[in-house]
This record gives structure tokens, C-alpha cells and sequence, in this order.
């Protein structure tokens, strides 16, 4: 299954998810960008990731910015052959009518517009290639949906949604586009904020990012337009 030589883009590739990502795409030997927003966003990282990745500074929920990060990386690597987007943001729980407008379109816009952007340029510059792949975030609630998380949730549900009309619109073209939905992620901000959960039965970012590696390979080529569940043992 390799994916030696291939161009990967991880946007939000510094995040507790996304640096897992972008150091599993390492460890096959692939080519790797990862976009950030803040100079906090780097302080975690290794000096060995900052030096084998690409990092580059970009807002995702801004057109021209998205543009710009691809440019960025074509330039550096010549094409992309993949694009991950883990760029999100979440909303504590709370019931429709305590959600403010701005916490609404914070969602929609982190979540979904994000995931809009990203993908919709990625297929421009995919065009005509025979192989290509675009992996969406999605969440569990967005497919199975509890109170106290419409904003999220429809937020979520959205991404899926999106990623299955635009596998309809490429299918046959050798570019898939898939979307992961996991449960709560085992990340040391989960842990610290939910303590009293068991986070045993939590999914573990290495577990999502192997099973984006597959998806990213030639055997995948067939699964496309599907939202697969990352649930663990929640």
C-alpha cells in the first residue's frame, strides 16, 4: 500500500489530530504540508516535524488564504496528490435556544466552510489527474445526532453531506473523497477537559490516521462518498 512520493496537504496539520496525521504520512515516506493559523499552534511540535514538514501559515475559512496555501505547496512540491482536512472547532453543549449567531456561524464556518474551501480547491488542482484524494473530518454526532449540539452537529452532518454530492460529481475520475467521523479523540485537551469520562473506550489519533493512510491508497480506490465511523468504544 505505498504512498512513497506522494504530495500530501494536512490543513490544520499542527493540531493534536492533524500532527498525528502529517507524522503518519511521514512515516510512509510521502511529501507533507500542514497549515496552521496562530504561533501557538507550533509551540508543541518537534524540532524533527518542524523540519520534514512543510508548515505554513494560513486562515481556512478565507478564500484567498486557502489559494495561497496551495500555491504555497505547488510551488514547493510541484502538485498535490492529497488533501486532508482536520480543521474544526467544537461547541459545548448547551440547548438551540442559549446558542448565540456568532457560535452558529463559528461552526458552520470552522466546520463546514473550512471543509468547503479546502476540498473545492483540492479538486481544482486535481483536475484531470488519474489519481487523487480528499479526506473530510466529520463527527459521530453529525450522523447520530443528541441534544444540546444542533450547532455542531449540523455542522458535522453538513461535511458529510458535502463530501458524498461531491463524490457524485468526480465519481470515475480516479479522485475519491471520503469523509472520518470519530467519536470523542483521545488528545490531552479531551483528557484534561473530561476527566471523569472513561477515555478507554475514546479513538486514538494514530487509529484515525491509519485508517486515513488506506483510504489514501491505490486498494481504496474504490470507496468513495462514504462517511466511515472512527467510533472506538463510545
Amino acid at each position: 500500500m505505498s504512498l512513497a512520493g506522494k504530495i500530501a496537504l494536512v490543513t490544520g496539520g499542527t493540531g493534536a489530530l492533524g500532527s498525528v496525521i502529517a507524522g503518519r504520512f511521514l512515516s510512509e515516506r510521502m511529501k507533507v504540508a500542514a497549515s496552521y493559523v496562530t504561533e501557538d499552534d507550533l509551540k508543541h511540535l518537534s524540532d524533527e516535524f518542524k523540519k520534514q514538514v512543510l508548515i505554513i501559515k494560513g486562515n481556512m475559512n478565507n478564500e484567498s488564504e486557502v489559494i495561497q496555501l496551495f500555491d504555497a505547496v505547488a510551488a514547493t512540491f510541484g502538485s498535490i496528490d492529497i488533501v486532508v482536512n482536520t480543521v474544526g472547532g467544537f461547541l459545548p453543549k448547551k440547548q438551540l435556544t442559549e446558542v448565540s449567531v456568532e457560535e452558529w456561524e463559528r461552526m458552520m464556518n470552522i466546520n463546514l466552510k473550512s471543509s468547503f474551501l479546502c476540498t473545492r480547491e483540492a479538486l481544482r488542482r486535481m483536475k484531470g489527474k488519474k489519481y487523487g484524494r480528499v479526506v473530510n473530518t466529520s463527527a459521530m454526532v453529525g450522523l447520530n445526532p443528541s441534544p444540546g449540539r444542533a450547532a455542531y452537529a449540523i455542522s458535522k452532518a453538513a461535511v458529510s453531506l458535502l463530501t458524498e454530492i461531491v463524490a457524485q460529481e468526480i465519481k470515475g475520475t480516479g479522485i475519491t473523497v471520503n469523509a472520518v467521523a470519530p467519536s470523542i479523540i483521545r488528545t490531552k485537551a479531551n483528557l484534561a477537559s473530561m476527566p471523569d469520562e472513561d477515555s478507554r473506550k475514546w479513538v486514538k489519533p494514530e487509529e484515525i490516521a491509519d485508517l486515513i493512510c488506506y483510504l489514501c491508497t491505490e486498494f481504496a480506490g474504490a470507496i468513495t462518498g462514504t462517511t466511515l465511523k472512527a467510533y472506538g468504544g463510545v
